[in-house]
């Protein structure tokens, strides 16, 4: 019994700084969903609102405490129809199969490279040889390349198409005159498996103007994924690419291939 009243105030100082800590974690999740967006205002906003009826209540303001609280109840709804695309990819984010497969990226580091041998190859030079081409005839380009997030609730619509990875066929799809150019082009498990994908585009303010609509929509997918998004620009025959929700633009061949070979592993060639 002595004991446990020693360790008592130690425990529930723990449990206060895991709740304190959680709650931290929650906020900068919401934070980077609906950063560069315009509800990142709303959010700052609501959030004031929230820690001043707290402050009112422990004060004993009663009056003012009952109107903050009845406004902190309707303003559940309201967050729910302001922030429905952030609250989806942060569901999405959640319940991503994927992230219950793997550990984060930090532990994988330290942990033994096992079952090497079962991952995927990646035709990466085909891919390279592509954009490489694409970009020099300014041909507008989207490639999405699956990598642990599972897809197919972002993609909204495509046409099924299953073939090995090819950089003519790859160049040949994105040419102007052909019917399957629109959109985006599919890769998973080490095989094109769709074209014509359309994707959710980024709602962020902060784009530059010159940005088209497959930057757009690569930005969008990479927001709730972390899928590899590669982009060619049909005005400048840049090649960018759309990761974690941020956009490296006028990227070099080698560079692609660097990229790939880090993120895919160095076994795909």
């Amino acid at each position: 019994m002595e004991l446990w009243n020693a360790i008592s105030p130690f425990l529930t100082l723990g449990v206060q700084m895991l709740d304190l800590g959680l709650v931290a974690l929650i906020v900068y999740w919401l934070y980077r969903l609906t950063k560069g967006t315009s509800a990142i205002p709303i959010f700052l906003g609501l959030l004031a609102i929230y820690l001043i009826w707290k402050v009112v209540t422990l004060m004993g303001m009663r009056f003012l405490g009952e109107i903050l609280g009845q406004f902190i109840g309707v303003g559940i709804l309201a967050i729910i129809i302001v922030f429905q695309q952030e609250l989806r990819q942060f569901l999405f984010s959640i319940g991503d199969r994927a992230s219950f497969k793997q550990p984060p990226a930090w532990l994988t580091n330290l942990l033994p490279q096992r079952h090497a041998e079962n991952r995927v190859s990646l035709p990466v030079e085909e891919i390279v040889r592509a954009l490489e081409g694409l970009s020099k005839r300014k041909e507008g380009a989207l490639i999405i390349i699956q990598r642990s997030s599972d897809l197919s609730i972002q993609i909204q619509s495509s046409t099924k198409l299953v073939a090995d990875i090819y950089a003519p066929l790859i160049e040949a799809i994105f040419h102007k005159d052909c019917s399957m150019h629109d959109g985006g082009l599919y890769i998973a498990v080490g095989r094109i498996r769709g074209v014509r994908c359309v994707l959710p585009v980024s709602q962020s303010n902060h784009l530059p103007v010159e940005l088209g609509m497959r930057h757009r929509a690569a930005l969008g997918l990479s927001e709730g994924t972390d899928a590899l998004i590669w982009v060619v620009s049909e005005e400048t025959g840049t090649i960018s690419l759309a990761l974690e929700g941020e956009l490296r633009r006028a990227l070099h061949p080698n560079d692609c291939r660097e990229i790939m070979h880090e993120l895919l592993g160095s076994g795909n060639q």
